[in-house]
């Protein structure tokens, strides 16, 4: 199961010569044969001071995503990895100098009448750091910056707008004062954790004049700021952030939206037809193909106008980076071509199958669900790794240890905007077909909307690959460890084939590609894995006997 956990950790202490109490923190073990994580955030930076149970980091490994607390009251005084690299476990993530832990405290006392400049006015100035919204988001894009370096805002004043792919959130302030140093950019990305601006707290010597400003310049000088950066944005990010002239705000993926601005296309003037009123992929193509023949009518009025006003795409190169779930599907791939493995592969009659849904389909619609063929499929896997416990293990990293589960959560390999994902259904071997189909459904659902839970992703003891939807026929399914086998199913086509008495009929053919873990699997045990599985559903019948 995925999840995010407060990690304890041992303590290493060393003394300096002031005899202060400096621990270091390293990076505990969060799951059997992980080596090492990849950091996604900060939550803090040297020199800040953070209490027992306050987040340090978030981190990411290819099973789980987890936020690192404090065990300790004190002092940042170093941090040892930055974003987006490699900590390796039982490594240092930070030194906290556990004695110095309250001495931020005393100067707030004493800051009125300092002159000091900000940074050394014991923490006037503060960081505004993007919040976590919702559980499973490390990132969010920033669709408006509605102040500037220089500005004043009360404690709720809105200081930018976002997106994420679950949600849009205005971001408010935590404190009065004056805005500083903005880092937050219009059409780029902020890191859950990473800092928005800083802003000159109300008390320092820098704001002093500005706090006392009416409540009314604030607002103007708000409004007034969030209309240039609406303006901005247009500019700025390329035509990644549409507003009409009313102000109306556009609800779209950053994918749509770099569409939008390659096309360039008005958002604001799309019809929207996704969920939430969503501006998609399709509506921005059936936006150009309609408005086509109206270009081509305005101008032919026209004797100055051009003949066609044909947008041309001319498609250019572009690098990114490669973080989030590309990244870890590099590391978990790279991992599994270290796997001895071999295939196998075999036809599956359906014949009976499809008359036993035909059958079944309108009794399900009538429950509000639909019956697809592979409830059936994940099912048959059940009853097979019943019978094959070795198919359902898992094998530790160093190779010392095989674990049968007991649980067959069959993961599903789904394709959707966002990449490969690869949910799956709990006990399976405890549910009906039905069960599964709604499982099944609420998966996909989750998948095409990018809502999945860490808990829909992790636990997975048997995973099967249904390429066919997408097309082809015999493939090779890569294994994704610790698990020891996978199987993808090709597309279900119609061909003639000689029947028991041996006589051509049209046969419904599924074709199966097994891939198996040979250092645990040897390749008999694997096909009368998948003799069993074919049994079941060439006779579908025999499922009734063993349900639960």
């Amino acid at each position: 199961m995925m999840f995010r956990r407060a990690l304890i950790q041992p303590r290493f202490f060393s003394r300096t010569a002031a005899n202060l109490e400096i621990v270091t923190f390293p990076m505990a073990d969060i799951g059997e044969g992980i080596k090492e994580v990849e950091v996604l955030n900060w939550f803090v930076k040297e020199g800040d001071t953070v209490e027992e149970f306050q987040k340090l980091c978030e981190i990411q490994s290819d099973k789980a995503m987890a936020e690192i607390t404090s065990k300790y009251t004190g002092k940042i005084t170093k941090i040892y990895t930055e974003v987006g690299d490699m900590q390796q476990v039982g490594s240092g993530l930070v030194d906290i100098d556990v004695d110095g832990g309250d001495a931020p405290e005393a100067p707030p006392a004493a800051a009125p009448a300092s002159s000091a400049p900000a940074s050394s006015s014991g923490g006037s100035l503060e960081t505004v750091n993007m919040m976590e919204i919702a559980d499973g988001i490390s990132k969010v894009e920033v669709l408006q910056v509605f102040v500037k370096d220089g500005d004043v805002v009360s404690e709720g004043d809105n200081l930018i707008e976002i997106q994420s792919d679950k949600a849009t959130a205005e971001i408010p302030s935590p404190f009065s004062g004056t805005v500083k140093n903005i880092t937050a950019v219009i059409g780029e990305d902020l890191k859950i954790g990473g800092p928005i601006c800083q802003i000159q707290a109300e008390g320092s010597s820098s704001s002093a004049t500005t706090t006392s400003a009416p409540s009314t310049t604030t607002t103007t000088t708000t409004s007034s700021t969030a209309t240039s950066a609406s303006t901005t944005a247009s500019k700025s990010s390329g035509g990644l952030f549409h507003q009409s002239e009313a102000g109306k705000k556009v609800l779209a993926t950053p994918a749509v939206r770099r569409i939008a601005a390659e096309k360039s296309v008005d958002l604001t003037k799309v019809p929207a037809t996704g969920k939430g009123g969503r501006v998609t992929k399709e509506d921005i193509i059936n936006f150009l193909e309609g408005a086509a023949p109206a270009t081509t009518t305005t101008t032919a009025t026209s004797s100055t106008a051009p003949t066609s006003t044909a947008v041309k795409y001319t498609p250019e190169d572009r690098t990114e980076k490669i973080m989030g779930r590309t990244k870890v599907m590099v590391a978990s791939m790279t991992e599994s071509l270290k796997i001895p493995s071999f295939g196998a592969a075999d036809e599956i009659n359906l014949n009976e199958l499809v008359k036993i849904r035909t059958m079944l389909k309108p009794v399900v619609e009538k429950r509000g669900a639909k019956l697809s063929y592979m409830p059936f499929f994940i099912k048959a896997a059940s009853f097979a790794l019943k019978e094959y416990p070795v198919v359902n293990s898992t094998l530790n990293s160093d190779v010392t240890e095989l674990t049968y589960k007991g649980a067959h959560n069959i993961g599903i390999a789904m394709d959707t905007a966002q990449g490969l994902v690869v949910p799956n259904i709990k006990n399976v071997e405890q549910k009906t077909i039905f069960e599964i189909s709604q499982e099944l459904a609420g998966l996909q659902e989750r998948g095409m909307s990018n809502t999945l839970t860490p808990a829909d992703l992790q636990g997975g003891t048997f995973t099967l690959s249904n390429i066919g939807s997408i097309g082809g026929t015999y493939v090779s399914p890569i294994i994704m460890p610790p698990q020891v086998a996978i199987g993808a199913l090709g597309k279900v086509v119609k061909v003639p084939r000689y029947n028991a008495n041996g006589e051509i009929e049209s046969q419904n053919i599924l074709y199966i590609s097994w891939t198996a873990d040979h250092r645990v699997i040897d390749g008999a045990t694997m096909v009368r894995f998948s003799n069993v599985w074919k049994s079941y559903l060439e006779t579908p019948s025999k499922m009734l006997l063993d349900l639960a």
